[in-house]
């Protein structure tokens, strides 16, 4: 079974101005892949059809092999659960501390009204270092602060499908050493992994399948 499943899809490209043209795109647990692309925002754009942030113009997208229904917001919401975010358009709310913000994901993605961090999500705010920012509210931090609160926030959803947009940007090339750690630990579980990265080695270490995105095409690269 396909975890996730895009048949006939397209979306709008952001390099021709014109629709995608329609692609079939599948994943399963365990799998990686990379994105080699000539349009960053075409690539953020396949990234946020991939989260359901975006309609699509056409086709179907299914998972877990139930198609869905793009009609209403909330017939997406438990799908989004299962998804963890990590790209320049993923944001903190504004009026609530860094431990409420936290809190708050768990609450609504795990159903869990603890009023402490876990030990997981204690464990990833002390790699990232932010054990000391937990009662700052996000606009009092500095923007890398900020980003590995987003980051903490989407992998402790222990989502089963994780998007990223240049990691070594996102948090910096100093800090994927400790993400690495992170992220092999949750591919040896339920998870797959969608990302966008120029940075070789990053790219070596996790991706066993490349995605093209071109000139408004998508197509996965195959041997031979």
């Amino acid at each position: 079974m396909n975890l996730v499943q895009l048949t006939e899809y397209s979306f709008d490209s952001k390099k021709t101005g014109r629709p995608f043209q329609p692609f079939y795109f599948s994943m399963n647990l365990g799998d990686v892949v990379s994105i080699l692309t000539d349009s960053a925002d075409d690539a953020l754009n396949f990234l946020l059809a991939l989260a359901t942030l975006s309609h699509p113009l056409q086709g179907e997208y299914r998972y877990k092999e139930i198609m869905l229904d793009f009609s209403n917001y909330r017939n997406l919401l438990d799908t989004k659960k299962h998804i963890g975010f990590i790209t320049s358009h993923a944001a903190l709310i504004s009026n609530l501390t860094v431990r409420q913000n936290l809190l708050l994901m768990k609450a609504y993605f795990a159903n869990s009204f603890s009023r402490q961090l876990d030990s997981r999500t204690q464990e990833l705010c002390r790699l990232f270092s932010l054990q000391d920012k937990l009662e700052m509210r996000p606009e009092d931090l500095t923007n890398h602060d900020y980003r590995f609160v987003v980051t903490v926030k989407e992998l402790s959803k222990t989502p089963e499908m994780l998007l990223m947009e240049y990691p070594e940007k996102y948090i910096g090339i100093a800090n994927l050493e400790a993400l690495s750690t992170v992220l092999f630990n949750m591919l040896g579980g339920n998870m797959c992994l969608v990302f966008l990265s120029e940075y070789r080695h990053f790219i070596e270490t996790f991706s066993k399948r490349e995605l093209v995105i071109s000139k408004g095409t998508i197509q996965e690269v195959t041997d031979g």
